[in-house]
């Protein structure tokens, strides 16, 4: 499923059509860890904590950090009712034929062309509670936009995750979220010799490890 962010557009028909699209997420969650632990697997949506932001930053220029969405999305044998989670698109840089047909029916594909909109429409989705999993992917926007965003905004965001209990991962090539619960280095050891393996056998290389976050008090 793909629709283009228009923030400014109608609220209450956004909010009739998530509600639609995931009436499964109104469940009762869990407070959020102060001090997560990261699993094994990046692919697993219970490595995020719930009610939390968590933040995936490549360790190097070759960390293979598009992978980690198509880990996610693995490869099912069936075709989802309902979409899995939402991929905000910053930098509007996803390939859906990369995947396929059956993968990409797990996934809600908002297509944004600013950082400011792409966190306008994290904001709008997380704050009306029927989202379980939002994907903010960063990495295809200019840092200079990235570092302009006011870090009020992205701790008004955790507030209201932690009200919802939506679990939002944010991908970026460097440390974006003032306020992030999970900081996630990944890195695949990837070069130009790589690029005919299959998907498999890069996934298999990725690892991910969790950096200590400084605390301010």
């Amino acid at each position: 499923m793909c629709f283009r962010a228009r923030v400014t557009g109608t609220i209450d028909e956004l909010r009739r059509q998530l509600r639609e699209r995931f009436p499964q997420a109104q469940v009762a969650w869990q407070e959020p860890v102060e001090e997560p632990v990261a699993s094994a697997s990046p692919f697993s949506g219970e490595t995020f904590p719930p009610g939390a932001i968590s933040e995936v930053i490549p360790s190097d220029q070759e960390s293979g950090l598009g992978l980690l969405l198509a880990g996610l999305m693995g490869e099912p044998e069936e075709f989802s009712p309902l979409p899995s989670f939402i991929l905000i698109d910053g930098g509007d840089g996803f390939d859906p034929s990369s995947l396929s047909e059956t993968a990409c029916s797990r996934l809600l594909w908002v297509r944004c062309s600013s950082a400011m909109e792409m966190l306008k429409a994290g904001d709008l989705l997380v704050r009306d509670g029927n989202v379980p999993f939002v994907l903010l992917d960063a990495s295809g926007l200019a840092a200079r936009d990235l570092r302009a965003l006011p870090a009020s905004a992205w701790w008004r965001l955790k507030q209201t995750a932690e009200r919802t209990g939506c679990r939002i991962v944010v991908l970026s090539a460097f440390p974006l979220v003032p306020c992030a619960n999970l900081r996630l280095s990944v890195s695949a050891g990837l070069t130009l010799e790589d690029f005919d393996l299959p998907r498999s056998e890069l996934l298999s290389r990725l690892r991910a490890v969790p950096e200590r976050i400084r605390r301010v008090t």
